[in-house]
């Protein structure tokens, strides 16, 4: 070898995630199950003493709200179950953004069109006393399908 030659040593290839990765999970995987419990004992309070029947809307926003907790705590749970696959994250995390996405802009159509409505957010569309749309939730919902649909395109550019 020559003073200026150097000698090239492949690198090695990591297999896996992380150390710190997997215990980011897990610390929200445990906030996700605290949040989860919370949800289940919030919806059996409010099924026990029907909270529905006096104001049907901030029930129903309310039981959107904690199924995202519950669905969340669910979906980082296969992701931590699948983190020894390849795309741990892919489709999971594609349809649960998009199922949320959905479920939220759902919300925010149905919501001010029950009687008991009052606004506590603020409105995206309204035509003189009717609101369309409740924009804090037709935002969240808008955000979560843009995002899956950034997701989708990913996917496809690394498959090609």
């Amino acid at each position: 070898m020559q003073k200026n030659d150097f000698k090239i040593v492949p690198k090695k290839e990591k297999k896996g995630f992380s150390r710190n990765l997997i215990i980011l999970f897990l610390v929200c995987l445990l906030l996700l199950l605290l949040f989860a419990i919370r949800s289940f004992v919030f919806l059996i309070g409010e099924f026990s003493y029907m909270t529905w029947k006096y104001s049907v809307s901030l029930f129903l926003k309310d039981v959107v709200l904690e199924l995202t907790f519950v669905i969340l705590f669910l979906v980082v749970l296969v992701i931590l179950c699948t983190l020894c696959t390849q795309k741990p994250f892919s489709k999971i995390l594609l349809r649960c953004s998009t199922g949320l996405g959905i479920l939220y802009i759902v919300t925010a159509i149905i919501v001010p069109r029950l009687p008991d409505f009052e606004l506590q957010t603020f409105i995206l569309v309204g035509i003189n006393d009717v609101i369309i749309f409740e924009g804090f939730y037709f935002i969240i919902g808008l955000v979560l399908i843009i995002f899956s649909v950034l997701m989708k395109a990913d996917l496809i550019i690394k498959l090609n």
